[in-house]
Parts: structure tokens; C-alpha cells; sequence
């Protein structure tokens, strides 16, 4: 790989940077300056679009939305914007590479590559006495162009087409440049793709990470592939210890633990049609899923397609979830004490045995826990207590002291 792409990988998730390898890798083919780099769907709507790309000539105008939304994006540009505006409107139908490039792109077929490139040195001469030479190319400084078109087999919206202009009347580009041009360009295309992709996420999780830093609890954020986006530092910190192997092994990714793990896969799945759950993970941590009004109410309005977990150690905050769940459903002290045990881990068994009553009794306390709290099962009981915790982010702190005596 020529160092240039190799430094043009290494700027895809830095916008600063980019720009500049984008121009440097041009250059390290013998052009001059870029021209439009464009991820489309195809060749259709990219003459479309072409008006657009005109109005909005940024490139960091493009790239707040992901592929899958279904509009192209324009990652890279070196002309100016009027140049672009009358090459749409008046000229492309006018240009006989347009032409060859897109015949060359349906020739080349899903997962194909085509590249062209003006006139060679015999028609040069014809080639520079048309009207679209001497009333576009000319006027705008371009002397020869070089164009690519990439078929993304894995991803629709994910096919690139470039250029790249020779600013001099010569030549133009040689045989090995187009043969190199053609080679790398599939690894352009992945480099494009990668950079559209990660910047539209920053932008929708413009936030995400600050506001996790300043939630109470451990917190963990995966996109719809079960990719970990973020994990705040409290996170962090308890996967660093030494009993907490499968929360760090969580934090590879969803796809490396519901295969082996089914109550993290249903979770995931639960998490994913937005609805809340928990799940046990060894070591004394809750899992806890937030459902998408719970986002909402934290203040999540990055439009981020994804899934929030919090974590609980059930030591440490169960005392405190229960205190605000006592005064959010006016719990009974026979209720509250009930729930701490079942935030605990203990069984309704093992609370009716410590309290020497009978479990009818305390089945009974559970019914009214329930009821009171409008859950149905017990694991929706303590994702409930997970949840409050977290969503009253005020009262916690008061929580915490007034549960201390719980403990």
C-alpha cells in the first residue's frame, strides 16, 4: 500500500486531517488537486445530487448521516463550488469522460472498479478544440482529469466515485499512475466509507460521552451491531477488577458473549425493540437496560441508533435504588426490606428464612411490591430500581444516605 492511502487510513476518523491526506494522496498520483469525491448509491444519483453538492460544497455538511439513511455524501472536494454548480447544470451531459467513466462503471459490474482519464496524447489535440474544453475545463484552470468509480458490494450507499485533476496542458495522466489509481482504489472506497461512517456517528452521539461521564452509576452505550461506542469511567473501573472477567469481556462487544451467553443475547434483543430488562453478570453486577423513553429523559437526544446499559453493584447501590423506590411507591419498612434482599440477590426463600416468617407471607409482600409498582415479574422489579437510580440523578446522593441504614 503507498504510504500516501496508508496516511489517508490513518486521518478516517479525524476531520482536521483528512482534507489534507485526501489533497497529499492525490498529488502522490500526479494530479494536482482533487475533484469530487462522492459516496453514492449510483451513478443516477449522483448526476442528481450533483445541484446539492453545489449548495452545500462542505463536505462536514454530508457527513451528519450515516449510509443507511439513503442520501450520498460528498467526502472530499477541490473545486469550488461554481465550478461544481455549472458542471451539473450546463456541462456533465457535455463531457465525453462522464460518459466513458459511467460506461465503464456498468461495464465493471457489482464489485467491479473502473478508472478513465481524458483524451490521450493522440486526440489531445481534438479533445482540447470542443466547446467543453475551452467553456468549462479552461476557464476553471483543469487541464487533464482522471476519474474512478467503485461498485460496494457489502454496502448500497457505499460507491465511490473520484476524481482527480492535472492542473497543466500535457499529457496528462500515464498509464502506471492509472494502473496504481485502479489498484488502490478499492481500499479508497473502504477509507471513504469508513470516514463518512465514523464522523455521522460522532455527530449523533455529539454528547453521549460527557453526560455518561456524569451519571451516577456505570454506563455503557452499543450501537445496533452490538459495538461498544462508549463506556463511562465508572464502567471502566469495575471491569478492572479481578472477579469482573465477563463484564470485560462485554466490553469487546455484544457479538463476542450472546453467543455463549443467552441472557446477554435476549437482553440485547429486549434492549433493542426498546424495552427495559436486566440481566446478572458474575461477581455482584446488574445489568440493566434502558428503554427509549428513559434516553430521553437523560437527556439522550443525539438521535444515535443504539442500546444504553447502566450496571449496578448490587452492594453498593441496591440500598440506595430501594430508598428511592420506598419513596417514589410509599413502600411499607416489610416491603422495602423485601426488595433490598431481592436487589441483593437473596430469594423470597432466603428473606422469609432470615425474617422467620413464612413464604406465604412474604409472597404475599411480593404481590403488593408488584402491584404497587405496576411491574409483573421481578427482574422487571429490579430494573425498576435500576432505572430510578439512575433517572434521579438528584435525589441519589440523598438516597445513598438515607439507604445507609439499610445496609
Amino acid at each position: 500500500m503507498h504510504h500516501a492511502l496508508t496516511d489517508l487510513l490513518g486521518a478516517v476518523a479525524d476531520d482536521e486531517r483528512w482534507g489534507e491526506a485526501l489533497h497529499s494522496y492525490a498529488i502522490s498520483l500526479g494530479a494536482d488537486q482533487i475533484g469530487w469525491f462522492v459516496l453514492a448509491s449510483g451513478p443516477e444519483q449522483l448526476a442528481q445530487w450533483g445541484p446539492r453538492f453545489a449548495e452545500h460544497p462542505d463536505p462536514r455538511y454530508w457527513l451528519h448521516a450515516p449510509s443507511a439513511e439513503g442520501a450520498p455524501a460528498l467526502v472530499g472536494r477541490g473545486v469550488t463550488a461554481e465550478a461544481t454548480l455549472r458542471y451539473a447544470a450546463l456541462y456533465r451531459e457535455q463531457d465525453p469522460l462522464w460518459d466513458a467513466a459511467m460506461s465503464r462503471y456498468t461495464q465493471a459490474g457489482p464489485g467491479g472498479i473502473s478508472v478513465v482519464t481524458d483524451a490521450p496524447a493522440p486526440a489531445a489535440q481534438r479533445f482540447r478544440q470542443t466547446a467543453f474544453y475551452n467553456d468549462f475545463l479552461r476557464p476553471h484552470g483543469i487541464g487533464t482529469r482522471m476519474f474512478g468509480g467503485g461498485w460496494n458490494a457489502r454496502h448500497p450507499g457505499g460507491h465511490l466515485f473520484a476524481s482527480v485533476y492535472r492542473l497543466r496542458d500535457d499529457d496528462g495522466f500515464t498509464a502506471e499512475q492509472m494502473r496504481r489509481f485502479h489498484a488502490e482504489f478499492g481500499a479508497l472506497q473502504h477509507t471513504a466509507f469508513l470516514h463518512r461512517e465514523m464522523l455521522s456517528l460522532r455527530t449523533r452521539t455529539q454528547g453521549l460521552e460527557e453526560l455518561m461521564e456524569r451519571l451516577p452509576m456505570g454506563m455503557l452505550f452499543f450501537d445496533v451491531g452490538g459495538r461498544l461506542l462508549h463506556a463511562n469511567a465508572r464502567a471502566r473501573r469495575l471491569a478492572a477488577n479481578p472477579g469482573h472477567g465477563s463484564l470485560r469481556k462485554l466490553l469487546t462487544g455484544i457479538a463476542n458473549v450472546r453467543q455463549t451467553d443467552a441472557a446477554l443475547g435476549a437482553l440485547f434483543a429486549q434492549s433493542m425493540r426498546g424495552k427495559s430488562g436486566c440481566a446478572e453478570l458474575p461477581g455482584g453486577l446488574l445489568l440493566v437496560s434502558l428503554a427509549v423513553g428513559d434516553l430521553a429523559a437523560l437527556g439522550l437526544n443525539h438521535a444515535a441508533p443504539g442500546v444504553a446499559w447502566v450496571l449496578m453493584e448490587r452492594t453498593l447501590d441496591a440500598a440506595a435504588a430501594v430508598a428511592l423506590v420506598c419513596q417514589a411507591y410509599r413502600l411499607s419498612p416489610a416491603e422495602g426490606a423485601l426488595l433490598l434482599a431481592l436487589m441483593r440477590g437473596r430469594t423470597p426463600q432466603d428473606f422469609a428464612d432470615a425474617r422467620g416468617v413464612r413464604i406465604r407471607t412474604v409472597r404475599t409482600q411480593m404481590s403488593t411490591l408488584l402491584l404497587k409498582t405496576s411491574t409483573q415479574r421481578q427482574q422487571d422489579l429490579v430494573a425498576l430500581s435500576a432505572r430510578l437510580m439512575l433517572l434521579a440523578p438528584g435525589q441519589a446522593a440523598d438516597a445513598m444516605v438515607a439507604g445507609g441504614a439499610q445496609r
